[in-house]
This record gives C-alpha cells, sequence and structure tokens, in this order.
C-alpha cells in the first residue's frame, strides 16, 4: 500500500511540472540562450556527465520505495548539482533531463529557481530548491524549507533561509516604477490528504537577496444580503483541498490575468475542514491593475440565449455565432 501511495505521490510531481491547467493557461517559457553558444566544450562535456549522475539520483529520490535511498539521494542531489553549476556559464544549460526537479525562468532571464520534493513517512514533504541568478561565475541562494515550523500563512514576509517550501511551476513578471516584481505559482502536498496552490510575490532587495511577500495581493468583497463587505491585503495566496481534486490556479495570457478555481466544501458539515474542498465549477482571479493584484470574483460570466456568448468558455467546435436553440415544447408520451 505504501508503495502504491509513493508511485501515486511522485507521478503527482510530473504533474505539477506541468502546472495541472486548463489548454488556455500556458506555463513560463524558459528564455534560454543557445547551450553551445554560451559554454566552452570542454565545460559542456563536464555539466552532461555530471547530469547523468543527477539523473539517477532524482530517480531514486523520486520513486524509491526505501525512505533512506530516497534520503540519501536527496543530499546527494544537492552537492552534485552545485558541482554541475560551478562550471563556468552553468546557468545557460537547461538540465532538461531533471524531469522531477522544476525550473522556471522569468521572462527577463535573469534568474532560474530549481524546485523539488522529497517524501516522508506520514504523509510529511519537505522541498528543497535554490535560485540561480544569470552570470558567468555562479551565484545562487539555497532555499531553506521552515514551513513546518509556521502556520500556513499569507502575511509573513520570507527570506531564502525561512522559505515557504513547495514546487513553483510557473513565474510572471510586472513593473512597479521600473522595478520588476515577479509573481510566483506554487504546489505544495501539505500532507496526506491535503494540498495547496498558492501565488506569492518575489522581489530582490538592494542587497540583490530575494524576498518572498509582499503586500500587493487586494481582495474586496462587496457587502451584500449574505456577507459583510471585507478588505484584505496579502503577501502571499493560498487555495486548499483535497488530494486528488484537480485544480487551477495558473496565469492566463489570453486573459491577462490569474485564474484558480473556487474550492468548496462537498457539503454544509465539512465547512472549515478543507481538506475535503474541491472545485465547484466556478473561478475567481486577479487582475493586475494599479499595481497591485486585484481579486475578481467570477472570472467567467455567461449569459444563456445571447449571441456570440456560448456558455463554456472554450468552444469545443469553431466559434458558433449564436446559440443553439431549443423546442419551445416537448411532445409528452401518450
Amino acid at each position: 500500500m505504501m508503495r502504491f501511495v509513493l508511485v501515486i505521490l511522485s507521478l503527482s510531481i510530473l504533474v505539477i511540472s506541468h502546472a495541472q491547467k486548463p489548454a488556455k493557461v500556458t506555463p513560463a517559457p524558459a528564455p534560454v540562450p543557445q547551450t553551445n553558444r554560451s559554454i566552452a566544450a570542454k565545460d559542456l562535456q563536464k555539466i552532461k556527465r555530471i547530469e547523468d549522475t543527477l539523473a539517477r539520483l532524482c530517480e531514486t529520490m523520486t520513486y524509491d520505495s526505501v525512505l533512506a535511498n530516497r534520503q540519501q539521494a536527496c543530499y546527494q542531489l544537492i552537492p552534485t548539482l552545485v558541482r554541475a553549476l560551478n562550471t563556468d556559464n552553468s546557468f545557460y544549460y537547461p538540465f532538461d533531463s531533471l524531469i522531477t526537479v522544476s525550473r522556471i525562468y522569468p521572462s527577463d532571464s535573469s534568474f532560474r529557481i530549481f524546485t523539488w520534493q522529497l517524501v516522508l513517512p506520514g504523509g510529511r514533504f519537505r522541498y528543497y530548491g535554490f535560485i540561480q541568478m544569470r552570470s558567468t561565475k555562479l551565484k545562487m541562494f539555497p532555499l531553506h524549507d521552515r514551513s513546518d515550523t509556521m502556520v500556513y500563512h499569507p502575511q509573513w514576509i520570507l527570506t531564502n533561509e525561512n522559505w515557504y517550501g513547495c514546487l513553483y511551476y510557473n513565474i510572471i513578471t510586472q513593473y512597479i516604477n521600473r522595478q520588476p516584481v515577479y509573481t510566483l505559482f506554487g504546489y505544495e502536498a501539505a500532507d496526506l490528504v491535503t494540498r495547496r496552490k498558492l501565488m506569492e510575490i518575489l522581489t530582490f532587495n538592494e542587497q540583490g537577496k530575494p524576498v518572498f511577500g509582499a503586500p500587493l495581493i487586494y481582495v474586496h468583497v462587496q457587502a451584500d444580503s449574505f456577507r459583510n463587505e471585507r478588505k484584505d491585503t496579502f503577501n502571499r495566496y493560498f487555495i486548499e483541498y483535497k488530494y486528488n481534486a484537480p485544480t487551477v490556479f495558473n496565469y492566463d495570457p489570453e486573459l491577462q490575468m490569474v485564474v484558480f478555481d473556487h474550492v468548496a466544501p462537498p457539503n454544509e458539515k465539512a465547512r472549515g475542514a478543507t481538506f475535503s474542498y474541491v472545485p465547484d465549477g466556478t473561478y475567481e482571479g486577479f487582475l493586475w491593475k494599479s499595481n497591485r493584484w486585484n481579486w475578481v470574483e467570477r472570472v467567467f460570466t455567461f449569459a444563456i440565449n445571447q449571441d456570440n456568448n456560448p456558455p463554456i468558455p472554450v468552444p469545443l467546435f469553431d466559434k458558433p455565432t449564436r446559440q443553439p436553440e431549443l423546442p419551445v415544447e416537448i411532445d409528452k408520451p401518450k
């Protein structure tokens, strides 16, 4: 049974690397220059040999059923990868064979982030990673997962030394006063039955060090007959849901906004038990406006019986010019 669980959890890593998204949402590209034009031939061969070792370590770390073997492979992965990165211009090497290690780049290709996951007993998980800056000589910031010492928290400002561990699967860039502001999208296996997806802000301070979290995520719930008005500003934003529920939380370049599933309890008795939450078929979002992410309560709104307005986000076949007409009366069986 444990082996089966490990296989399922391992496969989830592969799924997360594709961001578990609908067809309209695409992950951030990796705008990296051509490898053979940036790295010396002898150095390129050296990195390729090390990459073969890294690929074997990743396979053991992800799929081996013995905890000691997974841990040992994970601990060996770190210095082995650093040894490869110590090669001049290693930033331009893609490490494509490391399929269970997430690698994302911002649009300006000024850095990249590596993250990966280690499965531990009792439904626990540990995350590892680092940020590599674009430079000839290695400049990197290791990411130390401290999430087990903090409650899942939307308001903390964190650094690479106390990082909220997760697998990052996308990154997009905005600018405030000509300074880049990066929005990260990540996945966390919180425990055996709970999953989370999050978006958080990444910036670099005056010393060039990474800072995770910034008060740029604004939620304004309008008052109505069922609820009071609420205004909150977050440094990071989470959705929490059942372990096997397929969810979306990503940037949609066509809509030019963040789109995510609204998750809800399966029944009223389960309200508050977020490990049971599943998508209810509606989508919320965030729109970048006035130098912040502004919450959108309902992303897709469709009016039935209006031309050019199909009641689905993407038509399955072509683009209909009008809604199909239903019969006015249906004959009752005699």
